[in-house]
């Protein structure tokens, strides 16, 4: 997805729906060290025929290497270490649907995206 097909995007949603927030939060990753912030994220939510969305576009460094380390030793778990690039971002798009019962969002699969 680029830019432009996200200002696209949000213009449709404004014109066709009533927005209840939109803002940017901050995209966190898990590593061994804790939470890391990796970038940010332009988000907005309406609420659609669908029920309550968000749509996410963030922009984040492109994930250079992936070290893994094991442990042979009995009840020890193994972790993840990611090298990102330093110059290259890579842009990402999420959709969440709002879950009444978990009272949180869920995300939607985009497999059925088409851009």
């Amino acid at each position: 997805m680029t830019e432009d097909k996200w200002q696209q995007i949000k213009e449709n949603i404004t014109k066709r729906f009533t927005i209840e927030e939109e803002g940017m939060e901050d995209l966190l990753a898990e590593t061994g060290e804790g939470q890391v912030k990796l970038g940010e994220a332009e988000f907005i939510i309406f609420e659609s025929p669908l029920g309550r969305l968000k749509l996410q576009f963030g922009k984040k460094p492109r994930v250079e290497d992936k070290v893994y380390h094991y442990s042979h030793r009995a009840g020890t778990g193994a972790r993840v270490e990611y090298k990102f690039s330093d110059e290259e971002l890579v842009n990402t798009f999420k959709a969440f649907k709002w879950n009444e019962t978990d009272d949180d969002w869920k995300e939607i699969d985009a497999e059925g995206f088409n851009f």
